[in-house]
C-alpha cells in the first residue's frame, strides 16, 4: 500500500513538473495555474499521506549557493553555482569546471555531497593503458 503511495507521489511530482514547464512557455493560461496549485496540493496531502513534511526534503536556494545541477545537454550533473532565478521553477547555474551557463530547473538542483564525482577517463588515457598491457603481455 504505501509502495502504490510512493508512485502516486512521484508521478504527482512528475504531473507538477509539467505543468510548470508548460507555464514557463505560456505564463498566463489560467487552466494551468489552477491546475499548477491543485497538483500542488495533492503532492502535499499526499506528503502528509506518508507522514512526511513537504519542507523534510525542499531545499530553499539562493543566489550564489553551490549545488549539484543537471547539464541540459547530456543530463549529467556537475558541481555549478546559482547565478540568478528565472520565476519560481528555474535559473541560471554556472558550471564551476567548465565556467559555462545553462537554464536549470529547481528540481534538476541537487545539495552538494561529499561523493566525488565520477571522472570520465580521457580516450589517450585509455588507449596508453591498452598500449602498456599489451607490451607486458610479450
Amino acid at each position: 500500500m504505501a509502495d502504490d503511495a510512493q508512485l502516486d507521489l512521484l508521478n504527482h511530482k512528475l504531473q507538477l513538473q509539467q505543468v510548470e514547464a508548460a507555464l514557463e512557455l505560456d505564463k498566463d493560461n489560467e487552466e494551468l495555474k489552477a491546475l499548477k496549485h491543485d497538483l500542488e496540493e495533492v503532492v502535499k496531502l499526499s506528503l502528509e499521506l506518508l507522514g512526511k513534511t513537504s519542507d523534510s526534503n525542499e531545499v530553499h536556494w539562493n543566489v550564489g549557493d553551490q549545488c549539484m545541477a543537471m547539464c541540459s545537454r547530456d543530463k549529467l550533473y556537475y558541481k555549478a553555482t546559482i547565478l540568478e532565478f528565472l520565476g519560481d521553477t528555474s535559473c541560471v547555474v554556472n558550471f564551476d569546471a567548465y565556467n559555462t551557463t545553462d537554464v536549470c530547473q529547481l528540481t534538476h538542483l541537487k545539495p552538494m555531497t561529499t561523493v566525488a564525482p565520477v571522472v570520465k577517463k580521457k580516450r589517450k588515457d585509455v588507449k596508453a593503458r591498452q598500449i602498456e598491457k599489451n607490451s607486458k603481455k610479450k
